[in-house]
């Protein structure tokens, strides 16, 4: 019997955004590939990440390392090619082939000396961080020299100027790496594009037809682990215009967090530390997340605009749990679904119009930091499906993938083998979870130390 692990993230999703989990945005989800690995599988009700930035968490995953411990602290700050790795001691201590395709985000992408970003325009493949192969893709044509930009321009030159352009890359030296702030579709929002790229050229569709490319390479003997890797719902919010017909943006309740008026918005904002009014309305560049010279009071001035991104973040996760189905279904059809243990979770998750802001940065909050986590073992394996509401974070991933390959875990893991239901958690003593920030800019230090237990945030 092999021993297989499909490790599927995605990129800023919300906790509440899955239809099985029932919060603020769930009933405008589409998800019923995900759904059905919550209903079968163990859902971890409090699962958070360490870091609510994309390299820090990715990399917490990697090495199953706090920030501090691994040295990517925040986005752009590279995790060192010497750093542990999950699927580097995979393949030292057992027999499990390795992947990731779609985003790693452990180096940044805008970086022409990275080592991940650069394997396309080499036409290779790895060995990368312990992964046999490694394919690299992102939320738009960035990086230059990725696998999934190299095969646009390669085949489709025609739709390598679809996307909405995420990053605007330095014409000379001694620029600096901006992030592309324009508004489009039907209101006008911030980062939105009606993106004419056809779906099945997306990335989302990519990741996953070279997820099943991957599995067909193995035998049926081998043991292996996947990491699908999907760059999505991250912003820009431009997924194919063909399916703008899953979700209508007049359809959705601007959820209760972003407030009736601008008025009740500068009332909550006024009750939190001073960054939280700065990073709203751009008094002071407080994140490398936020908007250095432009304001969320004036760019998401209107609830249809919250509305259209959410639409479009809906359309997004709903295209995912779709590529979800077609991998599952392809392992099914080959007979080795009976053995593989499947993961999902995002890296973190994303304010979309809380308190008027979006994407990420110094808060530490549910909308933000908590995670969707589902772990289904394989049916061989017996292991009945249930709810764990005891603390767990994303750093215990590491450590139940080398339980599931049956290795031991390494002392360089600071995570634990996640608990298989209430009665283990318990046994493990798992009452908090911690998750850390670290920023620095121009204008603002901000370090934060937090400690998630019996329902509060400290």
């Amino acid at each position: 019997m092999a021993r297989r692990v499909l490790f599927i993230t995605d990129d800023m999703q919300r906790w509440d955004t899955i239809g099985a989990w029932n919060g603020p945005h769930a009933q405008y989800a589409q998800t019923p590939v995900i759904d059905s690995l919550a209903r079968d599988g163990i859902q971890y009700w409090r699962a958070y990440n360490q870091n609510p930035l994309c390299m820090p968490s990715r990399s917490t995953m990697l090495t199953g390392q706090y920030t501090r411990t691994h040295g990517s602290w925040n986005n752009g700050i590279a995790l060192p090619h010497d750093s542990p790795s999950v699927a580097e001691y995979l393949k030292q201590n057992t027999s499990m082939r390795t992947s990731l395709i779609g985003k790693p985000h452990f180096e940044p992408f805008s970086s022409q000396s990275s080592m991940e970003s650069s394997l396309g325009i080499q036409n290779s493949y790895a060995p990368v961080r312990g992964f046999d192969t490694m394919m690299v893709a992102s939320h738009d044509l960035v990086p230059e020299t990725g696998h999934y930009t190299q095969w646009i321009k390669r085949n489709y030159p025609d739709h390598a100027a679809d996307y909405y352009r995420l990053l605007n890359m330095p014409e000379k030296p001694g620029d600096v790496v901006t992030m592309n702030v324009q508004s489009g579709g039907d209101t006008g929002a911030l980062f939105v594009k009606d993106n004419p790229i056809p779906k099945e050229l997306y990335h989302t569709d990519w990741v996953a037809d070279h997820t099943m490319k991957w599995i067909d390479s193995m035998d049926m003997e081998d043991d292996w682990f996947c990491w699908m890797s999907f760059p999505d719902p991250h912003h820009p919010y431009d997924p194919p215009a063909s399916e703008k017909h899953r979700v209508d943006w007049r359809d959705i309740d601007v959820d209760e967090l972003y407030g009736t008026s601008e008025a009740e918005r500068v009332g909550w904002l006024d009750q939190k530390p001073a960054h939280w009014k700065w990073w709203w309305n751009g008094d002071k560049f407080v994140s490398f997340e936020a908007l250095d010279g432009h304001s969320y009071q004036h760019e998401l001035d209107t609830a249809d605009k919250i509305r259209e991104i959410n639409a479009k973040i809906h359309i997004s996760n709903a295209l995912i749990d779709d590529a979800i189905g077609r991998v599952i279904a392809h392992l099914d059809a080959k007979g080795w679904l009976e053995d593989t243990d499947i993961i999902f979770t995002p890296d973190h998750g994303g304010m979309d119009g809380d308190n008027g802001l979006l994407l990420i940065g110094p808060g530490m909050i549910d909308s933000i930091t908590r995670c969707t986590m589902i772990w289904k073992p394989a049916a061989s394996r017996s292991v009945p499906a249930a709810d764990v509401h005891s603390p767990v974070g994303v750093m215990d991933i590491p450590a139940t993938i080398c339980d599931i390959a049956g290795a031991e875990v390494p002392e360089w893991m600071e995570g634990r083998p996640l608990p298989k239901d209430e009665a283990e958690a318990a046994e493990q003593g798992r009452e908090h979870v911690y998750t850390q920030y670290e920023s620095y800019t121009p204008d603002c230090d901000i370090r934060m130390n937090t400690v998630f237990k019996d329902g509060w945030t400290c």
